[in-house]
């Protein structure tokens, strides 16, 4: 028994082997992430050993286990490994060490008699097992790993078993709350200008409003290639020195633009500059319009777009014909009706109703449309 007792003893003190086998000492769930886990709730995760090789074989386990005890404490521990292959040998089973602390496990198995074990049949152990069952409770609120502080696996030959080992994760944070959206316009909203003719430019701003902690950005803007060509796009002064990975397609008539920002970025303003130049005289328009718009926040959360588009005409522009079709009638009057009262923040927004372009669509403009009721371009 002296012999027996010293050689587990040196099976035990053995240093740690390298994690190059495929031999796997873990955690199990791997990652425990639950708000819900409230101080003085419980829970239990299982230390398993995966892949024992039949030879040599297992006949000795050793883990201590660690975690933060402001977060977790533990309550208790039960072996599993052995008093499954044992079953009506328990009493051959040598608990070495079984102890639970506040801020940690210790267990070290193995068998009283490894010779009897191996006549009876029931060692060396091999395959896949759940060593044990660690039940913890929750005393505060954090992360931290559970982490193998010690682990060794012996031979029946007193010798280490190489194998991996793999800690356990714990956070009960809740996440943040949802982000409000963050506006993102075209500016000005509405070009109407004849005097835009062929080969001039201009320029619109996309503007962005009431950031928070936003990381990324992405949007497309469409327009009529028959009515304008982008010639340039460059970021503005919200984006500050970060550099955007800009798409022009002439062809089909949009511009991408995409922007990380670090550090990120609070507030509003100006997030892009595009340049437009003019196609043809007097004949065209164009709506300048907002569309696979992606925000990210620093927290990795979808910012909810929410977008205003904006509109190019160099056409002949009667004031109050809100349909563009030269004339001044009812129809104009039944857009109107539609968007009154709204804002560009509102889902009846309607830039063209707002003929006044103070950026809400009320009795105002309902006065401009009537005085001009009637008239043709």
């Amino acid at each position: 028994m002296v012999i027996l007792l010293a050689s587990f003893m040196y099976m035990f003190a053995m240093p740690r082997a390298s994690a190059a086998s495929t031999t796997a000492l873990y955690i199990d769930p791997p990652s425990v992430v639950n708000p819900a886990l409230l101080p003085n709730s419980t829970f239990t995760v299982f230390v398993k050993l995966d892949n024992i090789s039949a030879s040599p074989g297992l006949a000795g386990i050793e883990f201590n286990v660690s975690w933060d005890p402001s977060i977790l404490n533990g309550v208790s521990m039960q072996d599993v490994i052995f008093n499954e292959v044992t079953p009506n040998q328990l009493g051959n089973i040598w608990k070495i060490k079984s102890v639970v602390t506040a801020g940690s496990v210790a267990y070290a198995y193995t068998f009283q008699d490894i010779d009897a074990a191996i006549t009876g049949g029931y060692a060396p152990i091999s395959g896949s097992h759940i060593v044990a069952n660690i039940t913890l409770k929750v005393v505060g609120i954090g992360e931290c790993a559970m982490h193998f502080y010690v682990s060794n696996l012996g031979d029946p030959l007193a010798s280490s078993i190489p194998h991996d080992t793999t800690d356990g994760f714990f956070n009960n944070i809740p996440p943040p709350p949802a982000p409000g959206p963050a506006p993102l316009s075209v500016d000005p909203i509405k070009i109407s200008n004849p005097s835009l003719t062929t080969g001039t430019t201009f320029t619109v701003n996309i503007n962005i409003a009431d950031a928070l902690n936003l990381a990324e950005l992405e949007f497309k803007l469409g327009y009529n290639v028959s009515a304008l060509t982008a010639i340039t796009v460059g970021g503005g002064g919200f984006i500050g020195s970060a550099t955007p990975a800009i798409v022009i397609d002439n062809t089909l008539g949009f511009v991408m633009f995409n922007v990380s920002l670090s550090p990120n970025a609070d507030g509003s303003g100006t997030v892009a500059v595009i340049q437009f130049q003019v196609m043809a005289d007097g004949v065209n328009k164009s709506p300048l319009h907002l569309y696979d718009v992606t925000l990210i926040n620093g927290d990795g959360q979808t910012v909810p777009p929410l977008t205003t588009d904006g509109s190019f005409s160099n056409l002949q522009i009667i004031p109050g014909d809100i349909n563009e079709d030269g004339v001044v009638d009812i129809n104009d009057a039944i857009l109107a009706s539609h968007a009154f009262g709204s804002t560009p923040s509102d889902p009846d927004w309607n830039p063209a109703a707002d003929l006044n372009e103070d950026r809400q669509i009320d009795i105002f403009d309902l006065i401009i449309l009537v005085m001009n009721f009637g008239q043709t371009a």
